[in-house]
């Protein structure tokens, strides 16, 4: 009879040195009876891990072209924990350390094995 193993969750990938307000995506009818998404209004706290991240030299280069020394653009990627309940949309927003940052493309979904799938985003400030 094979043995069985109860794997705890002390992976890098449940962990993070950065406390974040997560705004999920939400499903709301206008005034004309149109339908959209938009942040909700409501936060769940959580840890997350937040890096900077590289941008492509297009990216680099319409930063320093539009109104030059008076806006920047910063992305970094961002990874909550696994546990985590939901998988954000491109309508969410996350605050962190007091700014507004909207998730930028779809999520990114690493299903490589058990022990290393997590999801990812890409965050810019707003």
């Amino acid at each position: 009879m094979a043995a069985r193993f109860v794997v705890a969750r002390v992976s890098l990938l449940d962990r993070g040195q950065e406390t974040v307000t997560v705004y999920q995506e939400i499903v709301v009818t206008d005034e004309d009876g149109n339908i959209r998404t938009m942040p909700g209004t409501e936060g769940v706290t959580t840890v997350a891990s937040v890096q900077l991240r590289a941008q492509s030299g297009t990216s680099a280069r319409r930063n320093e072209q539009d109104n030059e020394g008076f806006e920047t653009e910063s992305v970094y990627r961002l990874r909550l924990p696994r546990s985590f309940p939901f998988v954000l949309g491109a309508q969410a927003r996350v605050k962190w350390r007091g700014v507004f940052w909207s998730v930028i493309g779809d999520a990114q979904v690493f299903t490589g094995s058990p022990r290393t799938a997590h999801v990812e985003y890409t965050i810019r400030r707003t």
